[in-house]
């Protein structure tokens, strides 16, 4: 009975060091790259601004900054929490950390997440708070939420690429390659009826075909992630 008692309590104490380790690897990487994810913030502040001018012109400026913004956001937080240490060798370091391959996993899995998830969050309430309380159309709100959704997706493929592929130049390729797809994305939902016809109207209709769309991004986040897991939980280290 005791050493049963003993084992759990060392499963615990295991459990509660792992949490705290992953917990500071997290806080690295905010305090390294702080500076640098304030200033996107800033950047995407001045693109909701300028679409809350309901200006034509400032509309299309402050979207594509949104759009820009968020798709190198990503990009950035992968890069430097992944790609940097491959190419810097700064792996070693975590090597010698009382680290496995999962705890390593979920800390980065984490880490970019909440780098990335800040800022995301930032223009979903921003952009829900100006089509409610601004002169743009509301019939906007859920296509932007689809496009919104659709980077996500893509920031979640880019991540579980960087976390199974060792090559940069193949990391770089899905980034690009994922990017390359928005714009097609953002005519093709224009173009169904229930979404497209919307858009310039003051009626907020979430219909069964955005459903199954935000579903579908839903799903291929939660399979790239499941993937990527699934290839770490086989490595015996870091290696």
């Amino acid at each position: 009975m005791s050493t049963s008692i003993q084992h759990h309590q060392h499963n615990v104490s295991e459990t509660q060091q792992t949490r705290q380790m992953v917990k500071r690897l997290i806080l690295k990487e905010f305090h390294m790259y702080q500076k640098q994810f304030a200033a996107y913030v800033i950047g995407l502040l001045i693109g909701l601004t300028l679409i809350g001018m309901a200006k034509t012109w400032a509309f299309y400026a402050g979207g594509m900054i949104l759009l820009v913004l968020l798709i190198c956001v990503g990009g950035f937080a992968i890069q430097s929490s992944l790609l940097n240490e491959r190419r810097e060798h700064t792996l070693s370091f975590m090597m010698s950390l009382p680290l496995t391959p999962m705890t390593f996993f979920w800390s980065k899995v984490l880490a970019n997440l909440v780098l990335y998830l800040v800022p995301f969050s930032i223009v979903l309430a921003g952009t829900a708070f100006l089509v409610l309380f601004t002169p743009l159309p509301d019939g906007i709100l859920i296509w932007s939420f689809l496009i919104y959704g659709f980077l996500a997706t893509n920031f979640f493929i880019s991540l579980s690429a960087a976390l199974v592929l060792e090559s940069e130049g193949w990391n770089i390729f899905v980034q690009i390659a994922v990017s390359t797809f928005v714009g097609p994305f953002m005519v093709f939902i224009g173009t169904i009826d229930s979404i497209g016809r919307k858009i310039q109207s003051n009626d907020i209709a979430l219909s069964p075909e955005a459903l199954v769309i935000f579903a579908l991004e839903i799903s291929v986040m939660l399979l790239a992630l499941a993937f990527a897991r699934n290839f770490y939980r086989r490595k015996d280290s870091f290696l």
